[in-house]
């Protein structure tokens, strides 16, 4: 794995290959795994520049996933060499957006994404503002051409309820709680196996934790799917669309 940031255009970018463990019958990277790449190259980004995980804790801040919006222009295969990248595109206030990608060996994009995070207060569990120090070391780039979105997953007025799922260890992530890819895993179990999204939006609201029970609730329409993973009462932890 090799890293060749810029410091100049504030793009954090390494280049790697597609492993065994990430891809699916196809031999294609599944929707979870390129979630995970995501998810560690903005972590290798902010250890680069001084703002680790351990630095932010230390500080009782950290950065928290609200929404992503992943399109797979074409999923990358077994073996293939991909350049992975990551950068902010704004930051404004307590609230910041993310872009990221992964590359082809010709430079073709093959999968695009904008996410948004909020600066959290540990003590608290309140959003506040991220003071410059937290954000000046990434500085931004302009933002990736994505298709428009509404501001949040749109939940049909019916859904379906599916078997509830029980958090255990493996679910769980450095902060204690459900992983982020861990609940796209569990809405991609109930849609039909021969399914292959190519656009996946998620709106994170609160965290699941390990004992915690998951009620899904499912419906199709318009050529999507939209699951809801909820608490007991319907109040979701996470609401996923793939289309």
């Amino acid at each position: 794995m090799a890293t060749h940031g810029n410091e100049h255009d504030n793009i954090f970018e390494l280049t790697t290959q597609v492993r065994f463990s990430e891809v699916d019958h196809r031999k294609v990277m599944t929707i979870p795994a390129i979630i995970n790449m995501f998810q560690d190259c903005v972590t290798f980004q902010g250890d680069a520049v001084g703002l680790s995980h351990d630095v932010l804790k230390a500080e009782m801040r950290a950065w928290v996933l609200t929404h992503w919006h992943i399109v797979i222009d074409r999923a990358p295969r077994l073996h293939e060499q991909v350049a992975l990248g990551t950068f902010a595109s704004r930051f404004r206030g307590m609230l910041a957006n993310r872009n990221f990608y992964l590359r082809d060996e010709a430079g073709e994009l093959l999968v695009r994404a904008n996410s948004s995070w909020g600066f959290i207060d540990l003590a608290t569990g309140t959003l506040t503002r991220a003071e410059a120090r937290f954000t000046e070391p990434y500085g931004t780039h302009e933002a990736l051409a994505m298709p428009p979105e509404s501001r949040s997953v749109r939940v049909p007025p019916t859904l379906a309820a599916c078997d509830p799922i029980r958090v255990i260890r493996h679910h769980i992530d450095i902060n204690e709680h459900v992983n982020n890819s861990q609940y796209v895993l569990m809405a991609l179990d109930l849609i039909p196996h021969e399914a292959h999204p190519s656009s996946i939006r998620i709106d994170y609201r609160r965290p699941a934790v390990l004992g915690d029970t998951i009620y899904p609730q499912m419906a199709c329409e318009e050529g999507r799917y939209v699951v809801a993973l909820c608490d007991a009462a319907g109040v979701p932890y996470a609401t996923v669309e793939l289309a």
